[in-house]
């Protein structure tokens, strides 16, 4: 017997009622063909922006605070994550994932990240990438990473409207499919990066 998924979109850490299962089928063979929809507002977990922005804080280490960048490409996450868990009647991909939203996080988040620097450093210092930043570095990361997160998103989500106070999402354009692909081997290329950096470094 054979499992055969149709119109499938990869979702990793989703759980299976996410996923829009709508219907199988099992043919003479006894082969099974699962048909999948993704619902509309559903999302990759998290995991899948540090692809991309682990290989751009890796790539340009000086221009970057790495953490910041992590965490800024993270933390706004819990805006679908809260709709998700508190069934709010809510869009999953609301005011904060906006430009407008999303600023106000980058400023609190680089104050944040100031104010906890050098305890970071220690921590980063375990992963050989400890760094020595700036408040502006760390703006600055703050500042990309939360709109480098809501570029991804606006990509693949219709319902978003990234240029809020304005309805609507111009760059709507791909499949999640596509961008998950793209993430996920970014992620692979980031760690490549990483045994690279820690190799150069003894």
């Amino acid at each position: 017997m054979e499992i055969i998924f149709v119109d499938t979109t990869i979702f990793l850490g989703v759980q299976n009622d996410l996923l829009g299962l709508q219907s199988y089928e099992q043919d003479d063979d006894n082969n099974i063909y699962i048909h999948i929809t993704p619902q509309k507002g559903t999302m990759p977990f998290t995991p899948f922006h540090w692809g991309p922005a682990s290989c751009i804080g890796l790539t340009w280490s000086k221009g970057f605070d790495f953490p910041t960048l992590l965490t800024a490409t993270t933390v706004i996450d819990f805006e679908p994550l809260l709709v998700l868990v508190l069934a709010l009647d809510y869009p999953a991909h609301g005011f904060f994932h906006s430009f407008v939203g999303s600023s106000l996080l980058a400023v609190v988040t680089s104050i944040i990240m100031y104010f906890l620097r050098d305890n970071i450093k220690e921590i980063m210092a375990d992963f050989k990438l400890q760094q020595d930043s700036s408040f502006k570095k760390i703006l600055w990361s703050s500042f990309f990473g939360f709109y480098f997160h809501i570029l991804l998103d606006s990509l693949i989500y219709e319902e978003m409207n990234p240029f809020y106070p304005f309805k609507g999402n111009p760059l709507y354009t791909i499949s999640p499919l596509y961008m998950y692909v793209f993430c996920g081997g970014s992620l692979l290329a980031a760690l490549f990066l990483y045994a690279v950096k820690l190799q150069k470094n003894g």
